[in-house]
């Protein structure tokens, strides 16, 4: 029999068997392979099947789980509240997200309760559990070296939308709103390239897809330029994380002690955030290494301690506040249709030249340099 016949007589079928009760919401569906047996068709059409009744909005997959029967939208209360997990609201970034989208939730009539996960996978996987029944959704911003995937995938089954912001895991293709991070890598590894740098140190975090995206565009630049990729001159987060400011602070002190020890160590560094730029800082200053004469630096994020150090900070500037906005506002657009297509929302970047990079008399106006972003996400 044809397959385009096979495939529609298992979606029938399927369909009967939820509509009915027979796999009620929340519920289990058989594996492919048990489907392959039950149905006695190939793999490929019972993918079909399974596609055009996700299409429907009947099932949800969950990664590495299984697919399951979507709660039904009359089984939902809805509360007029939505829950945003950040990784630290003592962090001027976070603060920032935060109130984008406390004054997004408000103007859609919503109300915003804020917890900080101190990027901990079992705070964030606690904050789940316990509010999950009590909000109309969620603006995550993942914890870092995450497994809360099942957790995640208990929310899909559950019909509790979810969006990410600032990072993501990709894994779950949902809604997410980041900064062109691939662009600002570039931004910054260029602006040292042009400087006349060609031993470019790269401080980093603890794994995200913040810290991969931005590697990408240092990679890009560096090949523009035609200078080749060195792993040697990329720093890896060591030892047990702390608390706060103190992790990024000690991440960007002992990275960057390590990369001056290389046989040829780099004039210029590249820190994927303005802590670990500042932890670099410090050190060199007890070093008694001058910036920028013996040594470039450029952080990320624009937050506000990038102009209070010394030397201030050239930084790639995120639009962290409208990150919050975007993020709640596509919540509530998922809140309201539950079909609609993944929107991945990248907002484009800028590189704020200050004296870590170059000398004063060297900074010419305007001091702001906008590239447009290259892509969506």
């Amino acid at each position: 029999m044809d397959d385009q016949i096979l495939y529609r007589q298992i979606y029938h079928t399927l369909k009967a068997d939820i509509l009915s009760g027979h796999y009620p919401p929340g519920s289990r569906l058989p594996t492919e392979s048990e489907l392959i047996q039950r149905f006695g068709v190939s793999r490929v059409t019972v993918r079909n099947a399974l596609a055009l009744l996700q299409q429907e909005g009947l099932l949800v997959r969950v990664p590495a789980k299984g697919t399951f029967v979507r709660r039904s939208e009359a089984s939902l209360s809805v509360p007029k509240l939505i829950a945003l997990l950040a990784l630290d609201v003592q962090l001027d970034f976070f603060g920032k997200i935060i109130r984008g989208a406390e004054q997004e939730a408000a103007a859609h009539g919503y109300k915003l309760l804020v917890r900080s996960t101190d990027n901990d996978a079992t705070k964030e996987r606690q904050c789940l559990l316990e509010l999950q029944s009590h909000v109309a959704g969620f603006v995550i911003a993942p914890a870092t070296g995450n497994q809360n995937h099942a957790h995640y995938g208990q929310l899909l089954v559950q019909g509790i939308p979810f969006v990410f912001v600032d990072r993501y895991l990709p894994e779950f293709n949902v809604d997410r709103v980041t900064s062109d991070n691939v662009q600002g890598g570039y931004l910054a590894t260029r602006h040292l390239l042009e400087l006349g740098h060609r031993r470019i140190g790269l401080i980093s975090a603890r794994k995200a897809t913040t810290c991969t995206e931005r590697l990408r565009g240092y990679q890009q630049a560096l090949e523009e330029f035609g200078v080749p990729f060195d792993p040697a001159l990329v720093g890896h987060a060591v030892g047990k994380r702390r608390d706060g400011w103190d992790e990024y602070l000690h991440q960007g002190k002992v990275q960057t002690e390590a990369l001056l020890k290389l046989p040829q160590p780099p004039t210029a560094l590249f820190a994927m955030n303005d802590l670990l730029a500042a932890g670099a800082l410090r050190h060199l200053r007890e070093q008694g290494i001058s910036v920028p004469q013996e040594i470039a630096i450029v952080g990320y994020d624009g937050m506000e301690l990038s102009e209070l150090v010394s030397p201030s900070l050239t930084t790639v500037e995120q639009q962290s506040l409208r990150m919050g906005a975007e993020a709640v506002r596509l919540l509530v657009h998922r809140i309201r249709d539950r079909e609609l297509h993944a929107r991945h929302v990248v907002l484009p970047v800028n590189l704020r030249i200050r004296a870590s990079t170059v000398t004063s008399t060297a900074i010419v106006a305007p001091a702001l340099t906008t590239v447009p972003a290259k892509g969506g996400g």
